[in-house]
């Protein structure tokens, strides 16, 4: 499996392959259709999240001709400020709202997921009955932190390695969510998106994040994780350079020729006053 290869899409036809989205169709002409609408509602569900200064994790949806059940995970951005978005070109009119009116995290999604997504989602299929079972990675992160002495210690030691980056919050950040990376299934498309966010935020010194990259990756992978290796491609103009290069990461093995091999990938393109970087990220877990 080649670099050209969607590495998601080619291992689905396995066995032991898990879609994230299941529908009972009436024939096999409607499947298309269903299709169409699963993209569409991903689609919808990424840029509302983003909305919001959050990174959607994962999302399974299964839905037949009455109801509808989402499970979502998702990354909270500690950094990203509060704002008036103006999202009327982007969603509906029902998510125009100013983050900063909310006490806490835990208001702010209660209203998102109850008064933005059930009902836009509600009316897009045609009324039906809409679920949503939400998990906050960054909460489970601090739970584990806090619980889990081993872990504790394991990210402490992480943190103290990487003292010199701890200056720029960005780089606190990004450590997390290499962190959570490691220990939940289909993260690549939550390191590329982290990436992608520090890249629009940090217009030059793009070596300090491709060292953190890879010797934080270099100690998550060799100690506890649950993955096989990493591998990150970035390209684009570092550091504000007049030529656009290349950037490989690889931290241990990643094994895209094998077809039984379980490959997380993801690319996502950063848009900066430098011009566009294009991120793309192979994670391969354990089976």
């Amino acid at each position: 499996m080649g670099q050209k290869t969607n590495s998601t899409i080619f291992s689905l036809s396995l066995k032991n392959a898990e879609w994230k989205s299941r529908y009972i169709e009436k024939n096999q002409e409607e499947s298309s259709v269903l299709l169409y609408r699963n993209v569409e509602i991903l689609n919808y569900l990424n840029k509302t999240f983003k909305l919001y200064g959050l990174i959607l994790h994962n999302c399974k949806i299964e839905y037949n001709q009455t109801t509808a059940n989402f499970f979502i995970s998702f990354f909270e951005k500690k950094t990203e400020t509060t704002k008036l978005y103006n999202r009327s070109d982007e969603v509906s009119d029902s998510t125009t709202d100013d983050l900063s009116s909310f006490k806490n995290n835990k208001e702010m999604m209660s209203h998102m997921v109850n008064n933005v997504l059930a009902v836009d989602l509600s009316t897009f299929l045609n009324n039906k009955a809409i679920t949503f079972k939400v998990q906050n990675l960054s909460k489970k992160f601090e739970f584990l932190i806090n619980n889990s002495k081993t872990k504790a210690f394991q990210y402490r030691n992480i943190l103290r390695h990487s003292k010199r980056f701890l200056r720029n919050p960005l780089h606190k950040e990004l450590i997390k969510a290499m962190f959570i990376a490691v220990t939940e299934k289909n993260s690549a498309k939550l390191i590329a998106e982290s990436i992608s966010f520090y890249f629009k935020k940090q217009k030059k010194r793009h070596g300090f994040i491709l060292f953190l990259l890879k010797t934080t990756f270099q100690t998550l992978v060799s100690k506890f994780s649950t993955i096989k290796g990493v591998k990150i491609i970035i390209s684009g103009r570092f550091n504000g350079a007049q030529r656009s290069s290349q950037k490989m990461i690889k931290v241990k093995s990643v094994s895209l020729q094998s077809f039984d091999s379980t490959i997380d990938y993801y690319e996502d393109t950063a848009y900066t006053p430098n011009g566009t970087f294009g991120i793309k990220v192979w994670i391969c877990e354990k089976s």
